[in-house]
């Protein structure tokens, strides 16, 4: 009985984490592909369009995990902080991107 319900337990829903860990090996798996295509082809457009896929999950991801992490801080200090951070990699990464 005590291994049927452990079986089950595993078996429930998607969470915030489960689903983070998705996004994270789906970021890597696009990163590997980017730097596998430019090694082996030189393809520029298709090893960029991968490689900004990876990176953008890539930020993603630690982004949430981050704030994750900022919202048990009590001191408003941390969450300043991030804000600053966040903002300032999403909006150098679109300009990145754009230029």
């Amino acid at each position: 009985m005590d291994n049927q319900k452990r079986f089950n337990s595993n078996r429930e829903g998607w969470s915030w984490q489960k689903t983070i860990e998705l996004l994270a090996y789906i970021g890597i798996g696009c990163i590997a592909v980017a730097l596998l295509l430019s090694a082996i082809f030189g393809s520029k457009t298709l090893a960029d369009a991968f490689r900004y896929v990876g990176e953008a999950i890539a930020y993603v991801v630690c982004i949430i995990v981050a704030g994750l992490w900022v919202k048990r801080k009590t001191h408003v200090v941390w969450l300043v902080l991030y804000i600053i951070f966040t903002v300032s990699i999403v909006v150098l990464y679109i300009v990145n991107i754009v230029l």
